[in-house]
């Protein structure tokens, strides 16, 4: 009757107990007003193919490559799994433990200890089931639960920040390598278009028709274009050596580099209209900003935990089991045995330790509160000039064409004047100087478009949603 009545108020008590310390509330920022604006508000692409937008079958490609191979985010998931194995066990403490265990013993008494006429030989056999559960009263364990799932949600949010930033980088490396091979084409065919002159003045220097100084002129601008070639195929390199490290490649492939071939940076000429403003749900959108909230639950609850040490704790054992001197008797009705023990303790004195660990714990709260709010600012400040950059970048690049445009009409008909003898060698070849600078600034303001595009997605977590007509060609 006795253990029915244990179970009741084991039962009873198990509701009744609280948790201690404050409960998690959001902290209240001074966030921009929900916008009107439909584009700004609508999902955005998920995290895991954002980069379709672009619309180049070998940047998919290789984007799965890197989500397969790359060994950060290889760490970020096997943290993921440490974490949920951590939450687990929180969660286990929560919960009874229960067990079993044997014994056999044979010992020899004392002659003095040993009762007259009896063996000295004593022998002892036993076979037992035990458990134990201490009362979580004060919520001790449940907050170290609660600490334990937001760290493990946090661990997720940090995988997934991993995975938006490798494939950002990945994209941003694929059209730097893109940029740097047009910028080698350009100077290519200009040292093709300086050779044709140099071999044509030479052969006028060499008949008396012109002088050595135009000469001089033609091949020094010819050596420095040779130069700019040899820089940008050094560039090259590297950023195809980088681009195979990113996917995740054997050292024998890094040393290959990376030799797929995908659009041209003229061909990636697709972009979306961007959100004229910041999307009201930017909080849930970026990893960053769930991975420090969720670290922040953790903090909180560990508070609670910290001074539910202070209070009584109660820990229910039981044990039942068999126990006897010989093997043959040991599972009968006489040899049972059982214990119920209840042991309540009471920190009074421990040199200021448990004060000492819930001022530590509300520390790191606000340490993580703190950092909540960096990351809050810093997200808000990102997208801004990420919005900001989408429209820039795209006047640049417009206000680029032309002037290449207009460059190479210049070139043209600078030409037609030096063979009429209208204008001097010395203005073909300014004219030739810009036109290649007008080049290279146009590929690099491609670029800057597509960086611009992957800076947005990146700090909107993922992209956007836009409408099938909002679509600009460039």
């Amino acid at each position: 009757m006795l253990r029915y009545r244990l179970v009741y108020l084991l039962i009873f008590l198990l509701p009744a107990g609280c948790a201690m310390g404050p409960d998690y509330i959001r902290p209240e920022l001074a966030l921009p007003a929900a916008p009107d604006n439909a584009t700004a508000q609508s999902a955005p692409f998920t995290a895991a193919d954002w980069w379709k937008l672009f619309d180049d079958p070998t940047l998919d490609r290789i984007e799965g490559e890197a989500l397969a191979y790359n060994r950060d985010l290889h760490m970020a998931i096997a943290r993921v799994d440490e974490a949920r194995a951590l939450a687990r066990i929180a969660f286990a403490d929560r919960l009874p433990a229960a067990g079993f265990g044997a014994g056999a013993s044979r010992g020899r008494l004392s002659q003095e200890a040993a009762e007259p006429g009896k063996s000295r030989i004593n022998e002892s056999l036993d076979a037992f089931g035990l458990a134990s559960f201490e009362l979580d009263l004060w919520g001790k364990y449940r907050r170290l639960d609660e600490a334990a799932r937001a760290e493990l949600l946090a661990t997720e949010a940090a995988r997934d920040a991993v995975q938006l930033s490798l494939t950002a980088e990945v994209a941003a490396g694929y059209f730097r390598l893109r940029a740097l091979e047009a910028q080698t084409r350009i100077a290519r065919d200009q040292l093709a278009t300086y050779d044709k002159s140099c071999e044509i003045y030479r052969k006028r220097y060499r008949l008396g028709y012109t002088q050595e100084l135009d000469l001089r002129r033609i091949e020094a601008d010819r050596l420095a274009t040779e130069a700019l070639l040899y820089q940008r195929e050094n560039e090259q390199s590297k950023a195809e050596t980088a681009l195979a490290l990113l996917l995740g490649r054997s050292p024998r492939d890094i040393v290959q580099g990376f030799s797929e071939q995908g659009k041209t940076l003229e061909e990636l000429n697709v972009f979306p209209r961007t959100p004229e403003n910041i999307p009201s749900d930017l909080l849930a959108r970026r990893p960053d900003i769930r991975r420090d909230e969720e670290m922040l639950i953790a903090a909180n609850a560990r508070i609670g935990a910290a001074r539910a040490a202070f209070f009584p704790s109660i820990h229910l054992t039981g044990q039942y089991g068999f126990a006897s001197s010989a093997l043959e008797n040991l599972f009968t009705d006489g040899a049972n045995v059982w214990t119920i023990a209840g042991v309540l303790t009471q920190p009074v004195f421990e040199g200021g330790k448990l004060f000492a660990r819930e001022k530590a714990a509300r520390a790191r709260q606000e340490q993580m509160l703190a950092h909540y709010e960096q990351t809050v600012q810093n997200a808000f400040r990102e997208t801004r000039d990420a919005l900001v950059a989408g429209s820039k970048t795209s006047q640049v690049l417009a206000a680029s064409i032309e002037r290449v445009q207009a460059t190479r009409r210049s070139c043209e008909l600078s030409r037609k004047q030096h063979s009429r003898g209208y204008i001097s060698i010395i203005d073909v070849l300014d004219i030739q100087r810009r036109s290649l600078q007008a080049e290279l600034e146009l590929s690099a303001a491609r670029q800057g478009q597509l960086d611009a595009i992957i800076a947005l997605c990146r700090a909107m977590g993922g992209g956007w949603r836009e409408k099938a007509d909002e679509t600009r060609l460039y």
